[in-house]
């Protein structure tokens, strides 16, 4: 039973030239573009004949990007795609040298203003703020778009990363993608403020502007010693008293000092004087007169009378010259001592004088010293600030570490309770990709797991489409059939009522996998009134005769062959000629 509601179908595919072979698709059922090898020539290939070329001119038709060579190599050509939406026909034209715009039931629009208007119709509930999800990323899971495109089930273009991909993905599986951005978000931001504060802490600039020559480690011990030092130099400044006549007075104290300097060093000179003076008063003769007469007597010596009185008149010479010594060295000394009780009165008085001078100088301080002081705070200070401001902002990021940290959890906490409450849409995508993977592989399990990422990345959603028998030939291409046809049959935010694959999915693989995926294929479109084109190698299509009665090869293959290309001719390849063009960019 065909059910009808709000679709998308392919209609017909043609070009401005004769030469064009103008594709009509069936709107129900398999369409299938056959390509015939006619050429005995070992070079040729089916892949001269256009097949991939007619993926991309519908792609360009359905607003792909702008190719200039096309505008070289086929200048003056347009082409038109006919297509319905909810059976109403609407055609698409697109001249090649004026890509930027596309004609649609002959009213222009820009290339961004058609795909939007495309989106509106196919595709629903993407909200605005959604950067890498459009008309153009979702309508490749059903035209896959080039040769890598069937390298693997899940990437259909390699220039997608993780992200894009896993949000377009998730979004044709019906699950809430603004989870997906929220994680990704969260990860960004996280990332971001790590780097900032790894940056700040390791960051050679950013370091000596904010602590200086401190040691990163003992932050906290330097902001202490930094307070009691403003505190130190705070009640300094608040006790400081300033002199006006500070530089007079010290002045004069350095004058008081030089000239206290000068008298003690005078009186040093007249103490030492006196000392000399009363080591020359203690001076005695060595030996008397008469001590002289005893030894000459004691030696036997007789000595005369005249030689005796010699002895006595030089020992009264002597007294008589000590006497006066004595005299003039008293005398001196006592003019000394006179000097010495002067020298003590004016150093007395200086010392006074000098205290006093000093005791002042103490209690007050000049304008410059109170300005160094002041200066000396201000920079104590700014270090301090510094310090401070240091240790807030990696506070600041630790703090928003630790709240992305909560984000994470609860993020995690309500995925996996969201994931319990959508039980049935992930039963659903399960028995729609079982249904088909069994009928290649009975009694394998099989299905689309879909789990919580709860890892510290940007993935929110572990998807993955599984096959027990996933070691074999051909698993990969099964997979990509049963993937691309689940997303299909769900009909999950979009109408879109077709798939076009490429003959790369039926080459080198096992005819009664081929075969299978023609049964399906023809069944489900037949049934849910959906579209499946292909194109297909003559050489796999030959192989089917194998499997298939020729009654089924009849109904599964032959019926459904809506155009043939082929090697022979220029003429019987898409484009009716021949030519190189590289639309795989």
């Amino acid at each position: 039973m065909i059910k009808e509601s709000c679709i998308m179908r392919l209609i017909e595919l043609r070009a401005n030239k004769e030469t064009f072979h103008t594709i009509t698709f069936n709107k129900v059922g398999v369409s299938i573009i056959r390509a015939i090898k006619v050429s005995e020539d070992k070079k040729s290939t089916y892949n001269s004949t256009g097949k991939s070329l007619l993926i991309y001119l519908i792609h360009f038709c359905l607003g792909g990007s702008e190719n200039q060579e096309l505008k070289e190599k086929l200048p003056e050509w347009e082409f038109s795609l006919d297509f319905l939406i909810d059976d109403v026909p609407f055609t698409a034209t697109r001249n090649v040298d004026n890509q930027k715009f596309v004609r649609l039931n002959e009213k222009e629009y820009k290339l961004s203003e058609y795909t939007d208007w495309l989106q509106s119709k196919t595709f629903f509930n993407i909200p605005n703020e959604f950067k890498y999800i459009s008309f153009r990323s979702l309508i490749n899971r059903f035209i896959r778009p080039k040769k890598s495109s069937y390298d693997t089930y899940n990437c259909y273009l390699k220039e997608e990363v993780g992200y894009q991909e896993l949000l377009n993905n998730s979004y044709l599986l019906g699950l809430d993608i603004s989870r997906i951005s929220k994680k990704k978000e969260l990860k960004e931001e996280w990332d971001t403020t790590k780097e900032k504060k790894k940056n700040i802490e390791n960051d050679s600039i950013m370091r000596e502007f904010f602590t200086g020559d401190s040691d990163k480690k003992k932050i906290d011990l330097e902001i202490i010693g930094l307070e009691k030092k403003l505190e130190r130099l705070t009640k300094s400044i608040a006790e400081f008293k300033v002199a006006e006549d500070y530089d007079s007075i010290r002045k004069e104290a350095d004058e008081i000092s030089e000239q206290l300097k000068r008298y003690k060093n005078r009186r040093s000179v007249i103490f030492n004087a006196i000392n000399n003076i009363e080591k020359s008063l203690d001076i005695r003769p060595d030996i008397s007169s008469k001590d002289i007469q005893n030894l000459f007597e004691d030696a036997k010596i007789n000595i005369n009378e005249s030689i005796k009185r010699r002895f006595d008149e030089v020992e009264d010479f002597n007294r008589k010259l000590l006497g006066n010594r004595k005299a003039r060295l008293l005398d001196e000394k006592k003019q000394f001592e006179s000097q010495l009780n002067e020298l003590d009165g004016i150093i007395r008085m200086l010392g006074k004088a000098q205290d006093e001078k000093l005791s002042l100088l103490q209690a007050t301080g000049s304008l410059e010293e109170y300005s160094k002081l002041n200066e000396q705070c201000s920079q104590v200070q700014i270090k301090y600030n510094k310090l401070v401001d240091y240790k807030e902002l990696l506070g600041t990021y630790n703090s928003k570490i630790d709240e992305i940290k909560e984000a994470f959890v609860k993020e995690n906490s309500d995925t996996n309770k969201y994931l319990k409450e959508i039980e049935l849409l992930k039963k659903r995508n399960i028995e729609v990709f079982n249904s088909f993977a069994e009928q290649f592989y009975q009694n394998k399990t099989s299905g689309i797991i879909i789990e919580n990422n709860e890892g510290e990345n940007q993935s929110r959603f572990n998807i993955e489409a599984t096959i027990d028998s996933d070691s074999g030939d051909g698993v990969n291409n099964v997979k990509i059939f049963c993937f691309d046809w689940t997303i299909l049959k769900t009909q999950n935010n979009h109408n879109v009522k077709f798939i076009f694959h490429d003959s790369r999915l039926i080459s080198e693989i096992d005819p009664r996998q081929i075969a299978t995926m023609f049964y399906l294929s023809n069944f489900h479109t037949n049934e849910f009134g959906l579209q499946y084109i292909i194109t297909a190698n003559q050489k796999e299509l030959d192989a089917l005769k194998s499997e298939f009665t020729e009654e089924e090869y009849q109904k599964f293959i032959e019926k459904n062959i809506v155009e043939e290309l082929t090697d022979e001719s220029d003429e019987s390849k898409l484009l009716g000629i021949t030519i190189d063009l590289n639309y795989e960019k």
